[in-house]
């Protein structure tokens, strides 16, 4: 399994005050976590004047959850509105590409996946944000790697202790059941398999998979940065010319078949389609997306 450090920087010194949270060099998503009161402790940083995905929260009159979700292309400029007009929230979560890689079109799509998990989560009241936003249209790489910038703002808001896109745990026969899917590309000589767990969102690459050493310029960053800690390693990944095979089971960070398929391959792949059962269903046949 990689290792995955996740640093907290504590900008007045305590644990409830102003911090980033930043999950390395091998990550591009960044968190600050701001407390209303303290928003001028950041009223330099650059970094929140620039696109972004932001998660304000706090509580209904009746001590519920509450958040509202929203993006910007300043975030320091629209709180501005939101201090002035809702009085409901105590800390603003926002989160930022740390290269300021991320524009109009690619918010907009956080946003409406921000939205829509968090609706069907249902664990906190959304009723500032009025409807679901239409899904954008948006080209299929850059679609792909908003849901692997979205799976790192998830990691961070569970990191944080916020559960709003977590769906609150069912009684199931077996909470370690998984569906087992293959992905298989013979020119390339991939040959990988993949255990899904449903109930814990879990994608686990296992012993044996073959994938390829190649890197393509499709791949995204975030993964591209994790095959080289795996590969690079000779506990995990073992050369076979064009190919690695690996040597233990890898869990990935990302929540996403999107995901795991492009670790494989090396390029931007849509893995609800990639990924086949031994009856030949795809993941999206099974389950939905996440």
């Amino acid at each position: 399994m990689a290792i995955l450090t996740v640093y907290t920087k504590l900008l007045d010194k305590t644990l409830t005050g102003t911090r980033i949270i930043d999950m390395g060099s091998t990550r591009t998503c960044q968190l600050y976590v701001i407390p209303r009161d303290q928003l001028a402790q950041v009223s330099k940083e650059q970094a929140l004047h620039q696109y972004c995905f932001y998660i304000l929260l706090g509580q209904t009159a009746k001590g519920e959850p509450k958040a509202y979700i929203g993006q910007s292309n300043d975030f320091l400029h629209r709180v501005k509105d939101h201090q002035s007009k809702k009085d409901f929230w105590h800390t603003a979560l926002v989160f930022v590409s740390k290269a300021n890689e991320i524009y109009a079109s690619e918010v907009f799509f956080l946003e409406y996946l921000g939205i829509t998990k968090a609706m069907e989560s249902a664990t906190y009241s959304l009723d500032e944000n009025k409807q679901i936003p239409q899904k954008p249209s948006i080209a299929p790489d850059k679609e792909n790697d908003m849901e692997l910038f979205f799976d790192e703002i998830e990691f961070l808001t569970r990191f944080y202790g916020c559960t709003i896109f977590e769906k609150p745990q069912q009684n199931e026969p077996s909470q370690d059941a998984s569906h087992t899917f293959r992905l298989v590309m013979k020119k390339k000589g991939i040959d990988a398999t993949m255990q899904f767990f449903p109930s814990s969102q879990r994608y686990v690459i296992t012993t044996g998979s073959i994938i390829t050493s190649s890197h393509e310029k499709s791949c995204p960053k975030s993964i591209a940065k994790l095959r080289e800690e795996v590969l690079s390693s000779a506990k995990t990944a073992l050369r076979k010319g064009n190919t690695y095979q690996l040597l233990q089971d890898i869990e990935l960070p990302f929540n996403s078949p999107s995901a795991a398929a492009s670790f494989c391959t090396a390029t931007s792949m849509q893995g609800t389609t990639a990924w086949v059962d031994s009856e030949g269903q795809t993941f999206a046949a099974i389950f939905k997306a996440p």
